[in-house]
């Protein structure tokens, strides 16, 4: 617009009556910029206080929404289930590498150290693992590959099966229900009628190796190698689950009591679910290769070379745990949470939810024997120890032979089994009761039936 005009060229009006504004209150109401022309104002959109609460509040009631929807409303993915629950551990008799499911090494059986031999079938080869019974059939598998059922009342031979590759388990056989279970070495399971010793199914390739037992729950075989557990349906084999982890020893047999899945790693002691294969809980150790885990009465015991500890199968951690165990720079928190504290600059590191805990035993040991009031600890230059089943405390030790198997509670005491003969202790001094030589002797498996030893000249002995 021309400044010495009189009349408004948009619309027309006189304006020269109108006074001029000074150049800086022109620049102050219009901010004129480069081409002449004001520029638009900018509004700034600030959330008022109500704005700011209602979307907090909106916020926690997703947030608590969800929660209920997760907690109660949704329902978790069901596992797959086996085809039959009737299949699992034969009850009574020696039917794994351990006894019974729970891995006690504890029987209501007699030792019968003053028994009568009534029977002993020469099989020509060594044992490769303690035999299993059910009181009906005693299965051997040889060094030779061979896997042999006698029978349990006349020590006749019933079959003889040639396992795969000839290669012999480094584990025993688990009996369940009418069939045999066996870990291979090749990293398969192989299943074999009890009756005739014909193969029913095998799986595929499991793992790279099998070095311990699987087991039988439920209608499940737990098979528990390096590489993970896995979950697979008794019947046919077919995989139910699979929990892969980082393992490192995969040696001892996996065991369960009512919901309660045990494994032991090479530095904790794992609690699953066994329907869904779901990690519930662990128990930290230092790593070293595990002994022993067994389940009593819903509470684990676990045995690491000189530490022992036991604990109640049914507890959780917390989540912050999961915080403290983070790994950084291959350490985890909780041990630089451990510096700061000897250092005086932080509270004491959280103690191990544990019944008992001890560190005083041999540093090499063999599997525990868990009774109904003792702890049974052995070790293969004959040191054994006796622990209270409730505080973990010294209740006696004795001192035998170099031992080749571990003990065994039985009906008439502690079964001790050295090379040259069977010795019996008393549980509650560990005062001896009583023994028995046997030449060449590799281990002993006490049954309701009889007692039947295998010796390295490949002998199968009942004692009765």
């Amino acid at each position: 617009m021309n400044a010495a005009a009189n009349r408004c060229m948009h619309c027309l009006r006189d304006i020269a009556a109108v006074p001029a504004l000074s150049p800086a209150e022109a620049r102050t109401a219009l901010d004129v910029g480069a081409e002449g022309v004001a520029p638009r104002q900018r509004v700034v959109w600030r959330p008022t206080k109500r704005m700011w609460w209602a979307g907090s509040l909106g916020i926690l009631v997703l947030l608590a929404g969800w929660w209920v929807y997760g907690t109660f409303l949704k329902d978790p993915p069901r596992p797959n289930a086996p085809s039959s629950t009737a299949r699992s551990v034969t009850e009574g008799g020696w039917a794994t590498q351990d006894g019974d499911s729970r891995g006690t090494r504890s029987t209501s059986a007699p030792a019968r150290l003053g028994g009568v031999e009534i029977w002993r079938a020469s099989l020509g080869s060594p044992a490769a693992t303690v035999p299993v019974t059910d009181g009906r059939l005693v299965v051997v598998p040889l060094q030779d590959g061979r896997l042999v059922g006698l029978d349990a009342s006349s020590g006749k031979t019933v079959w003889t099966a040639g396992l795969t590759l000839d290669n012999p388990p480094l584990s025993a056989p688990v009996l369940a229900g009418d069939r045999v279970y066996i870990a291979q070495r090749e990293g398969l399971i192989l299943v074999l009628s009890m009756a005739d010793g014909k193969e029913v199914w095998r799986s595929g390739s499991l793992a790279s190796s099998f070095e311990g037992s699987p087991l039988v729950a439920a209608g499940v075989v737990y098979a528990y190698s390096t590489e993970g557990v896995v979950g697979l349906d008794a019947e046919d084999g077919h995989i139910l689950w699979e929990h892969p982890f980082d393992v490192g020893w995969a040696t001892v047999a996996p065991v369960v009591e009512g919901t309660h899945l045990v494994l032991a790693t090479a530095n904790r002691v794992l609690v699953l679910d066994r329907t869904s294969g779901e990690e519930t809980f662990y128990l930290r150790f230092s790593r070293v290769q595990p002994s022993s885990v067994a389940i009593r009465d819903g509470e684990v015991v676990a045995l690491y070379g000189r530490r022992a500890s036991a604990f109640d199968a049914s507890l959780r951690r917390p989540w912050s745990d999961r915080i403290l165990d983070m790994s950084i720079g291959g350490e985890a928190v909780r041990t630089f949470w451990f510096r700061f504290y000897f250092y005086g600059m932080a509270p004491p590191v959280p103690l191990e939810p544990t019944i008992w805990y001890v560190t005083s035993l041999p540093t090499r040991t063999l599997a525990a024997a868990v009774g109904q009031d003792v702890v049974v600890v052995a070790s293969p230059d004959g040191a054994v120890a006796a622990l209270g089943r409730q505080d973990g405390k010294s209740v006696w030790k004795a001192k035998a032979n170099r031992l080749v198997a571990a003990p065994i509670i039985t009906a008439d005491g502690v079964l001790l089994t050295e090379g040259q003969r069977l010795l019996l202790l008393d549980p509650a001094t560990g005062e001896q009761r009583a023994e028995r030589k046997v030449e060449g002797l590799r281990a002993a498996v006490p049954d309701l039936t009889a007692t039947y030893l295998v010796t390295d000249a490949g002998d199968v002995i009942a004692l009765r």
